[in-house]
C-alpha cells in the first residue's frame, strides 16, 4: 500500500512539473507575442531611394541562414541574424556576415513582447532579401528599419530591384 501511495505521488509531481514546463513554453511562444511597434527617427527621406543608396555603403542580395543573438541597444532589444552574400551591388563583402536589426523579443513582467520599428517584420530563416546596410565598429553590419531590407519571392522581383539601383547608382 505504501509504495503505491509513493508512486502516485511520483506520478503527479511529474504530472504537475510537465503541465508547468508547457504552460511556460506556451507563454514563451514567439507567436503568442504581444508586438510593440515604435517609430524610428530617420535622419534623410529614405522612400527617396536615391538618398538611401548614398547613405549606406553596402547594397547586396542575402539569404538569411539563421538568428544568431541579440543585444539590447538603449534598452531596446535588436536581433542579430547571419547572412549569406550571393550577390554585391554597391561594396565587395564576401562569404557570412552578421546584421543587426533593431527590434526583437523581450520578457517583461512574465509577458513576451516583440518589438518592431516602422512595422518592420524580423527578418526571416531561409529567405533571399535585398540588403540595405551600414558597416559598424562593432563586427556586424547594421540595418535600418523600413528601408534596411526588400523580401525577394522570386527571381523577377530579384532582378527588378538591381536594375532599379543600378539605374540610380549610373551603371548598366
Amino acid at each position: 500500500m505504501k509504495k503505491w501511495a509513493i508512486i502516485f505521488v511520483l506520478i503527479l509531481v511529474g504530472v504537475g512539473i510537465f503541465s508547468i514546463k508547457y504552460y511556460t513554453t506556451l507563454l514563451d511562444s514567439k507567436d503568442s507575442a504581444i508586438i510593440i511597434n515604435k517609430h524610428y527617427s530617420f535622419k534623410e527621406d529614405f522612400q527617396d531611394k536615391q538618398k538611401l543608396v548614398q547613405a549606406v555603403d553596402h547594397i547586396f542580395i542575402g539569404e538569411v541562414i539563421r538568428e544568431v543573438g541579440d543585444e539590447k541597444n538603449a534598452g531596446n532589444p535588436n536581433t542579430q541574424f547571419l547572412v549569406r552574400i550571393t550577390q554585391n551591388i554597391k561594396g565587395t563583402l564576401l562569404g557570412d556576415i552578421t546584421v543587426n536589426q533593431n527590434g526583437g523579443y523581450y520578457k517583461e513582467n512574465g509577458k513576451l513582447y516583440l518589438l518592431s520599428y516602422e512595422k518592420t517584420p524580423l527578418l526571416k530563416k531561409d529567405k533571399m532579401y535585398l540588403f540595405y546596410l551600414t558597416k559598424t565598429n562593432k563586427g556586424y553590419f547594421e540595418m535600418m528599419p523600413k528601408y534596411g531590407s526588400v523580401l525577394l519571392n522570386n527571381e523577377e522581383e530579384k532582378l527588378k530591384q538591381i536594375d532599379s539601383i543600378r539605374k540610380i547608382m549610373g551603371e548598366k
